[in-house]
């Protein structure tokens, strides 16, 4: 999960990493988190295409309001999650229109930011994948992500219900930005979403119908790699229904 914090107070800025750290250990979720004091910086980035699932905006910053950085982001079409930090309630209904996920007020406590952030790890499906697509943000669940494979000056991500999608990023670049234990780099070409492996030969042979390259020359390491992911998940699967 990628987010941004965008507050002018550096003390607040570390108070809130500090408590995020804390909460995505204690669920077992990666994560990224940036960090910006002005809010002309954080458009900047997301209009250059850096894709969060969360973006965390103080209300009340130097020349620019949170308000206002939230209305230029939904300008750039950028659909992931709000949430406003301020000390004062007077903008709460000004937070709707730009379809807020969370408005918390200050002081800060893990109590309430885990409030806000549970709903929106729920609703997000814990991890997603931001897609850019033209002047478009698109947010794809991890575990609808099949796999992706590199062609040529692109990566073409395949999603379960059909759909690809260009990436106009290196291989090694998404795998870092995925960088979730169920993703595995099978082949320099390849980066495969193990939960779809049903048969791992000289290829790995998927519930979609498709087949992904093993790189012949760690072909026995890589099988080896998706059979100790298999056996840890089935067993996790085991307790859940016991």
């Amino acid at each position: 999960m990628n987010i941004a914090i965008c507050d002018d107070n550096l003390l607040d800025r570390e108070l809130i990493v500090d408590l995020l750290e804390c909460y995505f250990f204690n669920k077992s979720i990666s994560y990224s988190i940036d960090q910006y004091e002005n809010g002309d910086n954080l458009i900047y980035e997301i209009e250059d295409g850096h894709p969060y699932d969360i973006v965390i905006l103080d209300i009340f910053m130097g020349k620019l309001l949170g308000i206002e950085v939230a209305k230029n982001l939904r300008k750039l079409k950028f659909n992931g999650e709000i949430i406003f930090l301020t000390a004062s309630s007077d903008f709460a209904v000004d937070s709707y229109d730009v379809n807020a996920g969370g408005y918390i007020l200050k002081p800060i406590s893990y109590n309430k930011l885990k409030k806000v952030i549970d709903k929106i790890t729920l609703k997000l499906g814990t991890n997603s994948y931001c897609v850019r697509q033209r002047s478009n943000f698109l947010l794809i669940p991890y575990n609808e992500i099949v796999y992706i494979e590199s062609n040529n000056s692109k990566c073409i991500l395949h999603r379960n219900n059909g759909e690809k999608y260009n990436i106009y990023k290196k291989l090694n670049k998404i795998e870092s930005e995925l960088n979730d234990s169920r993703f595995l780099r099978s082949h320099q070409s390849y980066l495969v979403n193990m939960d779809y492996i049903i048969e791992a030969g000289n290829q790995f042979q998927l519930s979609t119908g498709d087949a992904v390259l093993i790189r012949q020359r760690h072909v026995k390491e890589i099988r080896n790699q998706y059979l100790k992911y298999n056996e840890k998940h089935n067993t996790h699967m085991a307790s859940i229904s016991n």
